[in-house]
């Protein structure tokens, strides 16, 4: 993101999430001005859940970072009974009119305050960039609220991009990680059980794909 677009919609690292609320209450139902909105399932979590179909009926599925809506749907249409939020209150409101008649239960909530008060753990967690769209002292808050929606046995799918070099609040956003991103997904009681990267990446190096299973 340039300085003229940063200045804009206020992206300060002390209050790390107003700006999504800005971003999301000036766009429309076609996502224009959202960086990140294809309005479409992102294409890496669509290529993996179409060749890894399962039973997936009454399972509950968590999308952490919704944005506008698509991966949740995807994950519906898949069977899965499904949550998903964002702290942007606009982009709660462009989902619910998006997809009308979507069972999807979208919510308003902050990750960066841990699990809301509804307080459920979930059998499916997915997170597409939140934590790289976050400046990166948050970096171990968000692993550890991610983490905690993971039910036992669960699964939690994460897909970011990466490059070398220091992670530092001038450089974003987005504040892409490093691979060390996975040792602290494993700090907190999860095992890595695939992983996928390409050198295909539209801002890093590369593009990682990594499942993750909290162990009963």
């Amino acid at each position: 993101m340039d300085e003229k677009t940063k200045n804009r919609l206020g992206v300060e690292e002390n209050k790390p999430t107003d700006w999504f609320e800005k971003l999301y209450s000036e766009a429309n139902e076609d996502g224009e001005g959202i960086p990140w909105a294809n309005m479409a399932p992102h294409p890496v979590f669509k290529n993996w859940i179409s060749k890894n179909p399962n039973t997936h009926k009454g399972k509950t599925a968590l999308v952490i970072g919704c944005g506008m809506g698509d991966d949740a749907i995807e994950l519906e249409s898949q069977g899965f009974k499904v949550t998903a939020f964002d702290v942007s209150n606009s982009a709660i409101e462009l989902c619910k009119t998006r997809f009308p008649n979507a069972k999807v239960e979208f919510i308003q909530a902050d990750l960066l305050k841990g699990i809301p008060d509804w307080n459920r753990k979930f059998d499916f967690v997915l997170e597409i960039y939140t934590i790289q769209a976050l400046p990166p002292k948050y970096e171990k808050t968000l692993i550890k609220h991610i983490s905690d929606f993971v039910a036992d046995k669960g699964k939690l799918l994460v897909i970011t991009e990466t490059q070398q070099g220091k992670r530092a609040f001038e450089n974003g956003p987005p504040w892409l990680l490093n691979q060390e991103y996975i040792k602290s997904f494993e700090s907190c009681g999860l095992k890595q059980i695939f992983h996928l990267s390409s050198t295909e990446a539209e801002m890093g190096e590369a593009t990682h794909l990594t499942l993750f299973q909290r162990q009963a």
